[in-house]
């Protein structure tokens, strides 16, 4: 049985394990990746990204953590059309990078040019991931 870590801001965790990021999943989102990863006998961290508004309806984001997750994460998984503004602001530069995979119900957007890792589900994760630990296991 494997275990899963799920890790929010500000910590973070240096292990071996394969690390995905998911920036503002919907429960939906969230119920397909768990479907997903417990194909898998493997370890996991999970990153979550996914801040709520204080009191004051106010945001506390920790933009630090995220940039630093997002370039730690093997995967990245964002949903555009669930991030609040300060965070679709930086969608292009976290989409731009090739490890990560983005959702969004808009049909006119300009995120295909920058990378064409559009998903509509997670079901592409089942092969991702096996390719992922592959490799991992043929590294010396």
């Amino acid at each position: 049985m494997s275990h899963i870590r799920v890790i929010t801001p500000p910590d973070k965790i240096f292990s071996n394990n394969l690390k995905f990021l998911l920036i503002y999943p919907t429960d939906l989102v969230k119920n397909q990746f768990q479907d997903q990863i417990m194909l898998f006998d493997e370890d996991f961290d999970v990153y979550i990204y996914d801040v709520s508004p204080n009191e004051e309806q106010e945001y506390d984001h920790d933009i630090d953590w995220l940039l630093s997750m997002c370039s730690i994460a093997d995967v990245v998984v964002i949903d555009v059309d669930n991030c609040p503004a300060i965070i679709r602001d930086l969608a292009s530069y976290i989409i731009a990078n090739s490890n990560t995979f983005w959702l969004t119900n808009s049909a006119n957007t300009v995120y295909n040019k920058l990378n064409n890792n559009r998903v509509f589900t997670l079901d592409f994760l089942e092969s991702y991931i096996g390719d992922k630990l592959e490799q991992k296991k043929q590294k010396p």
